[in-house]
């Protein structure tokens, strides 16, 4: 009965200071204010305010993407595809609420209520540029290399510039979210979509996609992460799924969407396609509410991928709070409601998906601060552009340099440039379609391959001619190779969204982006011949997604990996050919030897077998009804650089390798345990410190990536060791720096412990478990790649450390609602 009492008298308390709120809000009426505009009040409060006021039929509106046209002419849109579905038809009248925004029929926004206050949010895709936003007239944005490359930079600094240069830009298109960046794992080569992606690893993958966040959410736009989660390839993506070893999804794919929630607070997270371990990622509980909201803390909210959704009353209960497509298909008014009437869902439900959202609007002042305008005057292209340029150049990883091959010098008096016009006539882009053709983002201005040699050659003050060579034409590309003193071939391939690529070697380019004919370029054929008439003088620059298969790399002295540089392209690379930057990019991806091998070894884990999981499969968006197809992660932990660490196959180039046109020397490893509170040595670890010198031993200044590795006891049945840290260095010739970096326990990606499935033989419960701290013997690796590590050092560690596994949480707050994932 006490306890009966008690909690008659918590609920007065509740309500009485809920009404004295309301009421000291109403007072703000006199002002002309709306109460739940009050930005005397919190968030929180304007919220709940701002929820007690909106109908039902509001609340659904609120939750999905709307298509209309934004423009003010006057002028009447009208959609007939034919032969498509009903919802993607349809007639808009302009708005008028953002003068100049063109019609987009893709639809990324979620339309305004103004007798609420509510603006109308605008959602753009991010990555490597602002394009694909709510306004199909896409704004002059700064063409900014792959995220692989900005991977490879193994630079904080640069990192969190490209987030404040997408922030700015998307800021300056009038709209209030970037959708990005893209994070999930480069577990295979073949993904279409791994220039969106940092790294095969999840400690470099979540540091840097925290600094982009930061970047991007320093300049007042909301940053989405995706693809949360097992968002790995993209054959048959709508309908496939994947099938993950609970320790594999935690300590792996996971990992740096939960480093980036906790350490850089992002206001939102797209869900992704694929059945994860059973469950479609927006339907599941055990992803949006067991891992994101109540083991990390996430306090945003989540919106899907265009039509991942596949059951209302389970993505109303996972917490899926905004559905992105055409139009709504499964938060329909129709739907809802029928939830509603049934009880499968309640009012408590719909205002748990609106909350979140509208407190990170009124967070970042979109409540109160619509944008309503757009601001080209507050970007500095060029001074953007001088960044785009730097990142391409510390991105970009020098593979092969045998005797000095580069940098080039004066010597040389003629220099054949050869390659297909989209990687050796025009700057390399990345792509930003789902069709196979060449659509970039709109950029200022661009630096073709010719006009960056050019430029630096006449800086430089060389007597040196440049003659392009399309490729078109195997023969008379050998022959100019053949009279040339240098022959630089630039090679690429073509991967984009919805397929995966088909080779590792390198594919026909369709120079069509029409489409409307056939024009085909072979490279296949154009590198053979170039190869055999002058391979002693030619330097191969690779523009690629990722690995790729080079048999001829024995014949050539030097392979320069440039990625997709960017509108800076030719700038960018010549510097570098040159030397007058010198190459400090490492990989950060592994380059295999054959076309299956480590964790695409074979077709049951890329990409996938058909099983009967009594879900539809096949290709499109709805599938034709075939089994599903299901990639089978059985690699476990063994994926990139572990499974060549623990096979001991030796790859063609590893894990964080990369040259420099100078050596460096690494020496003096020492290991020191820092500890909590309490004097002296008597308080509890908490850590360590690593130092070591780095010294420069050759003759020119360079930029050096020192990575930190760590092996864990072999209780933790870890299969070798994982990287935990980095420092880049610059360092004149001959000098040396002495590097520390803490490692703490507290970190958010665990660098000492290893995660413990609660029951690891149930799938469908891959989240539930704790973190496990080890105690023994650690080893710390340091060097200059996974596979160099001069320096080595083994410590014991005791770490007495609570088993609470809440504690990974971000003071246990999240906003979302427990669904029954169980």
């Amino acid at each position: 009965m006490k306890k009966r009492i008690g909690s008659i008298f918590l609920t007065a308390l509740i309500f009485m200071s809920a009404l004295g709120n309301s009421v000291n809000a109403m007072g703000s009426k006199t002002d002309g204010i709306k109460p739940w505009m009050n930005t005397k009040l919190s968030a929180e409060k304007r919220t709940e305010l701002l929820l007690d006021e909106m109908t039902m039929e509001q609340k659904i509106q609120q939750i999905a993407i709307s298509r209309f046209n934004e423009n003010d002419t006057g002028e009447t849109v009208v959609i007939k595809r034919s032969g498509s579905s009903k919802y993607m038809n349809g007639e808009f009248a302009p708005q008028g609420t953002l003068p100049g925004c063109e019609w987009q029929d893709t639809g990324r926004q979620i339309r305004g209520i103004e007798e609420l206050g509510i603006p109308t949010i605008r959602m753009t895709n991010g990555g490597t540029g602002v394009k694909g936003g709510s306004c199909g007239n896409d704004p002059e944005a700064t063409g900014l290399p792959s995220t692989l490359a900005m991977a490879a930079t193994f630079n904080r600094e640069l990192n969190y510039e490209a987030g404040r240069i997408l922030g700015e830009e998307t800021r300056a298109f009038a709209h209030h979210v970037l959708l990005g960046p893209g994070m999930n794992l480069v577990r295979h080569p073949y993904n279409g979509r791994n220039y969106e992606y940092f790294s095969e690893d999840p400690y470099l993958t979540g540091t840097l996609a925290t600094e982009q966040v930061k970047g991007i959410q320093d300049q007042g736009v909301q940053a989405q992460l995706k693809h949360l989660a097992g968002n790995e390839q993209e054959t048959e993506r709508w309908t496939m799924g994947v099938q993950v070893p609970s320790q594999a999804m935690n300590e792996l794919y996971m990992l740096p969407f939960e480093m980036t929630v906790k350490d850089a607070d992002p206001a939102s997270v797209m869900c992704s396609f694929p059945d994860v371990n059973g469950t479609y990622a927006c339907d599941s509980s055990e992803l949006l509410q067991d891992a994101l909201r109540d083991n990390w803390g996430f306090d945003g909210y989540v919106m899907s991928d265009r039509r991942a959704i596949h059951d209302t009353v389970s993505a109303i209960k996972a917490g899926t709070n905004v559905e992105l497509d055409w139009a709504p298909q499964y938060y329909t008014q129709e739907k809802i409601q029928d939830a509603l009437d049934s009880g499968q869902v309640t009012e408590d439900d719909i205002d748990n998906l609106l909350r979140p959202r509208y407190i990170k609007m009124i967070e970042f002042g979109h409540m109160d601060k619509p944008y309503d305008k757009f601001l080209p005057e507050i970007v500095d292209p060029i001074a953007n552009g001088e960044s785009a340029r730097k990142m391409a150049e510390e991105g970009s990883v020098l593979l092969k340099n045998d005797k000095g091959f580069l940098p080039l010098n004066g010597e040389p008096k003629s220099i054949a440039l050869i390659g297909v016009e989209w990687f050796a006539g025009e700057a390399k882009m990345s792509p930003r379609s789902i069709r196979d053709n060449n659509e970039n983002v709109v950029t200022p201005y661009t630096v073709t391959p010719q006009e960056g040699l050019e430029n630096v050659i006449k800086e430089f003050g060389y007597d040196t001619k440049v003659t392009y060579n399309d490729g078109r034409d195997p023969k008379a590309a050998a022959k100019l190779a053949a009279e040339s003193d240098v022959v630089l071939l630039m090679i690429g391939d073509n991967p984009h969204e919805t397929v995966d690529r088909k080779t590792l070697g390198f594919p026909a380019i369709d120079l069509d982006t029409n489409q409307n004919r056939e024009d085909w370029v072979k490279q296949e054929p154009l590198i053979d011949a170039v190869l055999e008439a002058n391979a002693e003088n030619t330097a191969v620059v690779l523009k690629t997604s990722g690995s790729v298969l080079m048999p001829w790399i024995d014949e050539v002295p030097a392979v320069l990996q440039a990625w997709f540089p960017g509108m800076e392209d030719g700038n960018a690379v010549a510097n570098l050919l040159y030397g007058k930057v010198n190459p400090s990019g490492k990989l950060p991806m592994t380059f295999g030897a054959t076309e299956r091998e480590a964790a695409y070894a074979t077709e049951e884990q890329f990409p996938g077998t058909r099983q009967n999981t009594g879900k539809i499969g096949g290709p499109g968006a709805y599938g034709d009804g075939s089994d599903q197809l299901i990639a089978q992660y059985t690699e476990g932990l063994e994926m990139g650089y572990r499974w060549y660490e623990a096979n001991n196959v030796k790859p063609v180039f590893p894990f964080g390798y990369g040259l420099s046109y100078t050596t460096f020397k690494y020496d003096d490893l020492k290991v020191k345990k820092v500890r909590g509170k309490g004097k002296g040595n008597n308080g509890s670890l908490s850590g360590i410190d690593v130092s070591f010198t780095i010294k420069n031993t050759g003759a020119v200044a360079g930029k050096e990536a020192a990575q930190v590795y760590l092996t864990l006891p072999d209780k933790a049945g870890q299969p070798t060791k994982r990287l935990v840290n980095f420092e880049k260095v610059y360092l004149e010739p001959g000098k040396s720096k002495r590097v520390t970096v803490r490692i703490n326990h507290a970190d958010s990606n665990h660098p000492f412990s290893y995660f413990v499935p609660e029951e690891p033989d149930n799938l469908a419960n891959w989240a539930d478990g704790e973190w496990a701290t080890a105690d023994g013997k650690y080893r710390v690796h340091v060097g200059g790649s996974s596979a160099d590590t001069p320096l080595e050092k083994d410590v014991p560690l005791n770490f007495k450390i609570s088993k609470d596994k809440k504690n990974n949480g971000k003071n246990g707050k999240g906003h979302g609602n427990k669904g029954n994932s169980k």
